[in-house]
């Protein structure tokens, strides 16, 4: 009986630490050119966060930005001023306040960050939401959700360049 409780314990565990992926898939059409990949190699710019009107905190994009830096570091990409402009653009976001989040806990639905991010002609789609964690944890907060979606698009960016992402 104990050993079925930890086999069941251990699938789940390992259900679930496979449902916050930090690899953006990147469609066929939207890889860029040659010379993307080539002048990303180089050096690309900080990237800038266009909200489109949707509103994200600064602690939001206080996460994603250190969490795109570290990322962007480990993977070898150049941080340079005169490189290729990096955009993500936000398409929406929802986040609760903590007071919230303890007192309905997964009452209250997922928390999500959604976006495209663009570096030169090439573009991406990076998303990531609390929703598969709400019944097991319920305290997953929107700054891990910006921190994997800062992880994605510094690993999207390194993908269009064609290096290899190493964890």
């Amino acid at each position: 009986m104990a050993f079925r409780t930890f086999a069941s314990a251990a699938a789940l565990s390992l259900f679930l630490s496979g449902c916050l992926t930090t690899v953006p898939d990147i469609d066929s059409p939207r890889v860029g050119s040659v010379e993307t990949k080539q002048q990303i190699v180089k050096g690309i710019q900080t990237p800038k966060i266009d909200s489109n009107g949707v509103l994200v905190t600064p602690w939001i994009r206080s996460a994603m930005m250190s969490a795109f830096a570290v990322r962007a570091a480990h993977l070898g990409l150049r941080i340079d001023p005169n490189g290729v402009p990096v955009t993500i653009h936000i398409t929406s976001v929802r986040s609760k306040s903590d007071a919230a989040r303890m007192a309905f806990n997964f009452f209250d639905g997922a928390e999500w960050l959604s976006g495209t991010v663009t570096v030169g002609d090439a573009s991406f789609d990076v998303q990531e939401d609390t929703w598969l964690y709400w019944m097991p944890t319920g305290y997953r907060s929107i700054q891990e959700v910006a921190d994997a979606v800062g992880k994605q698009a510094a690993n999207g960016v390194a993908l269009v360049a064609g290096m290899p992402l190493n964890d």
